[in-house]
């Protein structure tokens, strides 16, 4: 993320938020189902969600990510961006246990571990491929 000695800090922002917006979308989407009736009638899930007000936060928080997305990607190859992005596999674990006390066992714990270490393997190569093609 360094070019010329700087830091990208609009690439770094957009990376960040791309973190932040797909775990508070999984949180948010399991707190919404969390809420529905134990009721197995697919038409009685379908009828709680839309209901659930968590439904339009639901919404707006995968435009935010669309949108966000789009910029991140005019700064950065997908193959820099999306790994990075994929912070969001050991941030959304660690939310669980916090806010919706889920269980993690050492395999998972392993798992957040293995995705950090990648993340920051791929942090260490350049995030945009630099343009050798010439133009006449």
């Amino acid at each position: 993320m360094i070019l010329n000695g700087r830091l990208r800090w609009k690439l770094v922002i957009g990376l960040l938020a791309a973190v932040l917006f797909d775990t508070l979308l999984q949180i948010t989407w399991k707190s919404a189902v969390l809420e529905t009736p134990s009721d197995p009638s697919p038409i009685a899930a379908i009828s709680s969600l839309l209901g659930n007000p968590a439904l339009l936060g639901i919404i707006a928080i995968m435009a935010l990510q669309f949108f966000n997305w789009l910029m991140v990607l005019a700064q950065a190859d997908l193959s820099y961006a999306k790994p990075v992005a994929s912070l969001s596999y050991a941030c959304v674990p660690i939310v669980s246990v916090l806010m919706l006390h889920e269980a993690v066992d050492a395999f998972e714990i392993a798992g957040v571990v293995f995705v950090i270490a990648g993340v920051w393997f791929i942090s260490q190569t350049k995030p945009m491929t630099e343009d050798t093609t010439t133009l006449p």
